[in-house]
């Protein structure tokens, strides 16, 4: 009997120090996960900081790019609108020709002395009439005169005509070839007459 009171009071002293013990451990692991969950809210925390500051100088960099290029998309709106407003004062011109005045146009101060024959690629233009206009021009150097279309005998940028019109002339044996077209003749009229355009239609050049 006394045996088993032994036991018994082992056994008690056994638990209750399994008890301390757990208690213990469970405290030290309660202080480590408080430590654990304040130094990831500080982690947090500074993460957040890190990363407005980061955006926040971002979004400083885009507004002084954006700040610097205003004048500059400024400019490029000014200077498109007025290259804009100039063909269509172009446009409006030219439909006031008629064909025969447009073909003028073209060949004005064009000397036509050629000692080959030469063939004609038109586009545009009535077929027999810019033929006729050439008969009286090269006479029997004359060879043919065909149809072709805008930008496939010679490549021309489109600047936005709303007649594109040429003649071509190729000497038969491929030696020469002469480009009279509307981009060709109103192209050099802008390089050469831009601010004087400019100055006409705005009062000041581009």
């Amino acid at each position: 009997m006394q045996e088993l009171r032994s036991s018994e009071i082992l056994d008690k002293e056994i638990l209750s120090d399994a008890q301390r013990k757990i208690e213990h451990i469970l405290a030290n692991a309660n202080e480590e996960c408080e430590k654990l969950l304040s130094g990831v809210e500080q982690r947090v925390s500074d993460a957040k900081k890190e990363k407005e500051s980061f955006y926040e100088k971002k979004l400083m960099t885009q507004k002084k790019n954006l700040d610097a290029s205003l004048p500059l998309e400024e400019q490029r709106f000014k200077v498109s609108f007025i290259q804009d407003s100039v063909i269509d004062a172009i446009n409006a011109y030219l439909f006031s020709l008629s064909e025969e005045e447009r073909i003028k146009m073209l060949v004005q101060n064009f000397h036509f002395n050629f000692d080959k024959k030469i063939n004609a690629y038109i586009y545009g233009f009535n077929l027999e009439a810019v033929k006729k206009f050439l008969s009286k021009e090269l006479g029997s150097n004359l060879g043919t005169c065909s149809k072709t279309e805008f930008g496939k005998i010679v490549i021309e940028k489109d600047i936005g005509l709303s007649k594109n019109e040429g003649i071509i002339l190729e000497a038969e044996d491929k030696s020469l070839r002469v480009h009279l077209t509307l981009v060709e003749k109103i192209s050099h009229i802008l390089d050469k007459n831009r601010a004087e355009l400019s100055e006409a239609l705005f009062g000041q050049g581009n």
